[in-house]
């Protein structure tokens, strides 16, 4: 079982269970709109080896929700009308013993119906935006998930929203019980201060470096493509990579990394070819200071650690 932590509208996802019918690919996006397009997708392709997972209820338009209120036929999209009633169905009350994992948990079976779109939690949204902030040990089991890819998860820059990035080391330590023996996740991004950061997190949670690559596209030229990628390298970027594996859990967990991306920027900006996405602003307000520095004759500011 593979889990695509922040599948967007999936189309990697389903190219890669087309690839591998042997494997289970599950897709989670905090945006649920995003989740019926992926299951949509995997629907038309025929894919039965791919399943996401919604967190609380969709909401389209207000007509939409009006007619969901009073109980009525949901308008518009007549796919997006389905998704949403599997979504809504209830499961199965019939469990079943996972005998591949050490506890051997009980879960309950869902109804075939359900395959493309479910619940992933109770809760009425995610309070973020950041698709971890599921408790994912709700929803897998433990040594149940085979690998975990996140592919350019949003960057969340700001120091005060570091916690949010799926790479942040409470995340990274949440992920360690739920990876079967060898498994290990795979990052993929835009964003060579996102990149940099993250090692500095799988470090202090104990995790090994099992590869890593400057240009992934240029190693794996056949991987499957996502929207989200091709838009990025039209505009110039260029794919990092990580993979990493659980390594002895480490003794004692504390944050000492810098937190902000802005710290992790290179220092000569005006190299820079490519502007990680969600940098662009910050970037530009950096190259603007330094040229005013110049023009006055000073030194270059260097924005401070943190």
């Amino acid at each position: 079982m593979v889990l695509d932590l922040g599948c967007g509208k999936g189309e990697y996802t389903v190219a890669c269970a087309k690839l591998r019918p042997d494997v289970l690919f599950v897709g989670f996006d905090v945006d649920a709109v995003c989740t019926l397009r992926a299951a949509e997708a995997a629907a038309a392709a025929g894919v039965d080896n791919a399943v996401f997972l919604m967190d609380g209820v969709p909401s389209f338009d207000d007509e939409v929700e009006a007619g969901i209120s009073d109980g009525g036929a949901v308008s518009g999209n007549p796919s997006e009308s389905k998704a949403l009633e599997l979504a809504n169905r209830p499961c199965s009350t019939v469990t079943s013993a996972r005998g591949d994992s050490p506890d051997a948990s009980l879960t309950p079976v869902k109804c075939p119906e359900q395959a493309h779109a479910s619940r992933a939690s109770a809760r009425k949204g995610a309070r973020s935006g950041a698709p971890a902030e599921i408790d994912l040990s709700t929803v897998f089991a433990v040594c149940e998930l085979s690998a975990l890819l996140m592919n350019f998860p949003t960057p969340f820059p700001k120091k005060k929203k570091a916690h949010l990035r799926l790479t942040y080391l409470d995340r990274l330590m949440g992920y360690r019980p739920l990876l079967g023996q060898g498994a290990g996740i795979r990052l993929r991004t835009d964003s060579q201060p996102l990149r940099d950061f993250s090692l500095t997190q799988l470090e202090l949670a104990g995790y090994e470096i099992t590869w890593r690559s400057d240009d992934v596209r240029a190693e794996f030229p056949d991987e499957p493509w996502s929207a989200y990628e091709r838009k990025l390298t039209e505009q110039g970027a260029c794919v990092f990579g990580i993979a990493a594996c659980p390594g002895p859990a480490p003794e004692h967990v504390e944050q000492t990394a810098p937190l902000s991306l802005v710290s992790y920027l290179p220092d000569n900006l005006d190299r820079l070819d490519y502007v990680p996405h969600g940098m662009q602003g910050c970037v530009e307000n950096l190259r603007n200071r330094n040229a005013r520095e110049r023009a006055r004759g000073k030194q270059e500011f260097r924005p401070p650690v943190i």
